[in-house]
């Protein structure tokens, strides 16, 4: 058991949605209103600006593309891949 403090400022959901990236895709693990986290098969650098689209389903309504610009707070090699976690700089539906 790790004793470093979270510094989560919202609380996450897990979530499994394609994420479309400048330099690919990937897939959410988790998802909150400062972030979200996902895997790619690409390693991206911490403190890098990012871009991406998460396509949701709006609960019966049309699927809609969550646009999303950010930085990223950590990157870490996964058995899935490389694990990105992503702090939201703009977050619009």
């Amino acid at each position: 058991m790790s004793d470093s403090k979270e510094n989560r400022l919202a609380g996450r959901y897990p979530t499994f949605c394609t994420v479309e990236l400048d330099s690919g895709t990937g897939v959410t693990r988790n998802l909150s209103t400062t972030g979200v986290c996902f895997t790619t098969d690409k390693a991206i650098e911490p403190d890098r600006m990012v871009r991406c689209f998460i396509p949701m389903d709006r609960t019966g309504r049309n699927m809609t593309r969550l646009r999303c610009e950010g930085r990223v707070v950590r990157t870490d090699k996964s058995e899935e891949g490389w694990e990105v976690a992503l702090n939201f700089t703009t977050l619009e539906w």
